[in-house]
């Protein structure tokens, strides 16, 4: 019932280097999100990878997966905004899909807990957009259903999906997790190893 959408398409340009394959647990940060939401008991149809900057040296992450949901998909258009990479993972959707979500390549520290509670929740509350906060900051993932599809591709502007949310507050969702997750994402070396430290100290307790 459930599609997952990485965004991962970005060029690291704060960064310097790709921080899609920067060492994250015992794997990178982009395959420590993957590795989450191909345990997430939800996603049962597809997890499609959206890649663009950098596709060389992200592409031979993925050659030691065999689970067949796995799907890479290259954004040619990514230099033109996050929103083409929401479309390429649009149009790599099989018809099967009730709900998407869209996550970012560089959130590594949200829970596969929150991936399922929320995944939940969409499908029992029928919701039409999800997104959770944390002490009310809205954060990533968003749970959309597919019936807002059309609407997605009309979207212009730097926004991204939370062009959908500005655009249309009636339809969304907002659930509290306990998850600040939700909430981080890693731009800077300064952040990662800000939270690549505070991620191996709750790895220890």
């Amino acid at each position: 019932m459930i599609s997952a959408v990485v965004l991962a398409a970005g060029e690291s340009l704060r960064m310097g280097t790709p921080k899609q394959i920067l060492p994250w647990e015992n794997t990178t940060v982009l395959e420590s999100i993957i590795i989450k939401l191909m345990k997430c008991q939800y996603i049962d149809d597809e997890i499609i990878i959206v890649l663009g900057g950098n596709f060389e040296n992200i592409i031979p992450l993925f050659s030691k997966y065999e689970d067949h949901r796995l799907k890479i998909v290259k954004n040619k258009n990514y230099k033109k905004g996050m929103l083409t990479s929401v479309w390429s993972g649009l149009n790599s959707l099989s018809n099967n899909s009730e709900y998407i979500l869209f996550t970012l390549g560089d959130m590594p520290l949200i829970k596969i807990e929150t991936f399922n509670t929320l995944a939940s929740f969409a499908i029992k509350n029928k919701t039409i957009v999800l997104a959770p906060t944390y002490h009310g900051k809205r954060g990533h993932p968003l749970i959309v259903h597919k019936s807002q599809i059309p609407d997605i591709y009309q979207l212009s502007g730097p926004g991204g999906l939370r062009t959908l949310l500005s655009k249309y507050p009636e339809r969304v969702t907002l659930h509290e997790v306990h998850d600040e997750g939700i909430t981080i994402d890693i731009d800077t070396f300064e952040d990662y190893n800000i939270y690549l430290k505070k991620q191996k100290g709750d790895d220890s307790e």
